[in-house]
């Protein structure tokens, strides 16, 4: 057994490993970038090995950097965990040479599966089917573009280092194909050091079951069963379970049949999971994911078994650490969710910052990769935990699942928290009828939901109490007008109505009001004008765990807030608020002057292109550039139709959240 593992990796699943090695008696370092410097792996593991800034091509994916950290600490193996380098046959073949293990399979082995394109052409030999297409890997958009043009629509660009929906576009136009292909190429140079990409036809509508195996290098492979992981956005799993309930007995040996195959003719060493995309009429080999798997603690759930565990054993001893006839058959069920700082109503777009809170509801296991404090950085995945539930049955752990969400809190950040317990609550989850397209066909019929005034008002009332009265009656947040307050016709027509003078902007990025307060009456209610609505407020003192009760008219809600003086966050039961604040006066700033065409950086990121000029025509709707934060690229648009007047940003520069990017002014 080894005496010392450097984990290569970061988040959750450095400090799940971290966690094992320890009880098996083995010592561990890790290492971190500058960006998580204050890390929970870094806080966690308690020695860690600075290794390059906060880009992953500075630090994470730099092999010298993490052989030199193992070095330095004395480690005699390194765990890859999964992402960054956890493919890498240069790593692996580089520790051979400096006597340090790679828990994980051997260089040639990653040079066959990490390879979507060889992985593929493998499993062709094996007889087992396919989806067809272009298999032989190219970072060439041109011969991409051409092999596209010879494939029925819609087909997939896959980066074939890729994991993760990184680096993978599904493309059902011509018009859309180059766009389409250079963003999957930059993908996966930007995540996995390697642009190459495949393509191949697109499944209309599949389940996505997966096998785990476990290899001992010498052609001795077992299966740990299957997980299902089909409900999908964007070809990023959202929600994975085990086992798998929707597939016939037969399917599922042929399933593990071919998985074992595959392992058996690689000589397959330590765990790796192996997807196939199944439909009415067939299963096809997607891919084999050669290391530990996100969705691993569902399989770890039913059976029984650390799976970290079994990998380190079976890759120590080079001998199977369990036989096929000692693996316990399921249990039960398991489905773990993932929550992500990410805004479900604005895109899922990438939330950065502080965690302000952070708290897991009871009755399931919590792998999280920060705690209140922790930065969410741009540079990588923004997953905060994965939150797993186990029960009896499917019905039953679906339910404990979705109500430890619902006892969760995440402040300082927007994430998907309440997007997962909508998720659960659907009838297709519930039902099991369920493919990798359901989620997407779901965002795109419901319109975006806009907050509820009821909330804000409630968020808004605990910020005045928390953050006004706290300030010195000065400035902007000590206006001593903020208690102003007249009567007046309600625009209604309700006579009588206290009508209060809106002192504050209040914004999300799908909403905005203007609020006031009127003067606090004897019994304790504020009155609060949300634009033209008023509500009576009461808050109480807040809760042993932080939380307060807020009561609106006869109702109470229990919400969880955190506050500072131009930003305010809370979680309810199944909803989320995040706003920002400012004076009303400092909003109207700027001799009333239109900002309608400026163009404002939505997170902090990269500038990976800019795609127009200063003194350039461009329409509503038009690229002006294109911003990377979290593994992940989104466009920056032009909001009216006008010329360029000024570029605030450079190739390759950081920008803020909220950072002016353009400003685009009508041509006269």
């Amino acid at each position: 057994m080894f005496s010392k593992v450097l984990i290569a990796n970061r988040g959750e699943i450095a400090c799940r490993i971290a966690r094992t090695l320890r009880r098996m008696g083995v010592a561990v370092a890790t290492v971190h970038s500058t960006a998580d410097a204050n890390a929970l792996h870094v806080q966690e593991i308690g020695e860690s090995v600075w290794i390059g800034d906060g880009p992953a091509r500075q630090s994470y994916l730099d092999i010298d950097a993490v052989l030199k950290a193992a070095q330095a600490v004395g480690a005699d193996a390194i765990h890859p965990g999964f992402g960054f380098l956890s493919e890498n046959p240069l790593l692996a073949r580089r520790c051979a040479e400096f006597g340090i293990t790679f828990i994980g399979p051997t260089p040639e082995t990653l040079e066959l599966f990490g390879d979507k394109s060889a992985a593929k052409l493998a499993a062709q030999r094996l007889g087992i089917p396919t989806a067809g297409g272009l298999a032989n890997a190219t970072e060439d958009a041109e011969r991409v573009l051409s092999a596209i043009s010879d494939l029925p629509l819609p087909c997939v660009v896959k980066a074939v280092a890729g994991g993760g929906g990184k680096g993978m576009r599904v493309i059902r136009s011509i018009e859309a194909a180059r766009e389409a292909v250079e963003a999957a190429i930059r993908e996966g140079r930007s995540s996995f050091g390697d642009g190459r990409v495949i393509v191949e036809r697109y499944l209309n509508k599949p389940r996505h079951v997966e096998v785990q195996i476990l290899g001992d290098g010498a052609g001795n492979v077992v299966h740990l069963y299957d997980r299902e992981c089909s409900l999908q956005r964007r070809h990023q799993k959202v929600i994975e379970e085990a086992p798998v309930c929707s597939i016939s007995d037969e399917l599922r040996g042929q399933l593990w049949a071919h998985s074992v195959a595959l392992g058996e003719a690689a000589r397959y060493l330590g765990l790796g999971t192996v997807e196939f995309a199944v439909t009415q009429d067939a299963a096809v080999f997607l891919e084999v994911n050669p290391r530990l798997q996100v969705e691993h603690p569902v399989t770890e759930s039913v059976l029984g078994l650390d799976l970290v565990e079994l990998q380190v054993r079976t890759v120590a001893d080079r001998r199977l650490a369990v036989q096929q006839a000692q693996v316990p058959a399921p249990c039960g069920h398991a489905v773990q969710a993932r929550l992500y700082a990410e805004d479900a109503a604005q895109g899922f777009l990438p939330s950065t910052g502080r965690i302000e809170a952070f708290s897991v509801g009871l009755g399931v296991r919590a792998d999280n990769g920060v705690i209140a404090g922790c930065e969410i950085s741009p540079h990588y995945d923004p997953m905060i935990a994965k939150l797993i539930a186990y029960d009896s049955t499917r019905e039953r752990a679906l339910k404990r699942l979705r109500e430890a969400l619902q006892q969760t809190t995440v402040l300082g950040v927007t994430s998907n928290r309440a997007f997962l317990i909508s998720l659960l609550g659907m009838p297709q989850v519930a039902a099991n009828t369920v493919d990798t397209e359901t989620i997407d066909e779901w965002l795109a019929a419901h319109a975006k939901s806009r907050e509820c005034v009821g909330h804000v008002a409630a968020l808004m009332t605990v910020w005045r109490h928390a953050v006004h009265r706290a300030s010195a009656a000065s400035g902007a947040w000590g206006d001593a007008a903020l208690t102003g307050w007249r009567m007046r016709r309600d625009p209604a027509g309700k006579a009588g109505m206290l009508s209060i003078t809106p002192r504050y902007d209040v914004s999300t990025p799908s909403g905005r009001w203007q609020v006031g307060f009127g003067a606090t009456r004897p019994d304790g209610l504020w009155p609060v004008r949300i634009d033209d609505e008023l509500f009576d407020v009461r808050v109480g003192q807040p809760l042993a765990d932080g939380s307060w009760l807020v009561t609106l008219g006869r109702r109470t809600m229990r919400m969880s807030a955190r506050c500072q003086a131009g930003r305010a966050w809370a979680d309810f039961e199944e909803a989320q608020l995040a706003l920002d604040i400012k004076p009303l006066h400092a909003a109207q700033g700027g001799g009333g002057a239109d900002h309608s065409g400026v163009a404002v950086a939505p997170m902090m990121g990269l500038m990976v292109a800019i795609h127009v000029e200063a003194g350039q025509k461009v329409a509503a709707g038009d690229r002006l550039a294109t911003l990377e934060s979290m593994k992940m690229e989104m466009p920056v648009v032009a909001a009216i139709d006008g010329v360029v007047r000024w570029v605030g940003c450079s190739v390759g520069g950081k920008v803020e959240r909220n950072q002016e990017l353009f400003r685009i002014a009508d041509e006269a």
